[in-house]
């Protein structure tokens, strides 16, 4: 028994942790007027704000041997694009008042 629990605190434990900044290119969008680029920042902003959370964490433990920690974490321009997708409903990467505020009414539904 002694000898069980000396082993276990001169072991090692082999630890790894890393974080990941998952970031990509911003969508190239232009706006019809002033207006709709307002109407759509101030609706991604409170959208992005509730799906703010993004990041995935990985973890693998091998008990007092191994212990390996990955965590990923979107970046800004993620949420932009998703933003812009789903406000940019005839993908002709310009945003019209309409679909800024049929964004806008969307995200105050979520």
């Amino acid at each position: 028994m002694m000898l069980g629990a000396v082993a276990v605190l001169i072991s090692g434990c082999i630890t790894h942790e890393e974080t990941v900044y998952k970031d990509v290119e911003r969508a190239k969008v232009e706006f019809e007027s002033d207006g709709a680029g307002r109407v759509f920042y101030e609706a991604m902003n409170k959208d992005v704000a509730k799906r703010r959370k993004r990041e995935t964490t990985t973890r693998v433990d091998i008990p007092i041997v191994f212990d390996h920690k990955r965590k990923v974490v979107v970046g800004e321009s993620v949420f932009f694009n998703e933003s812009v997708s789903h406000c940019d409903t005839n993908r002709d990467g310009r945003i019209t008042e309409m679909e800024a505020r049929i964004y806008a009414e969307q995200v105050e539904r979520k």
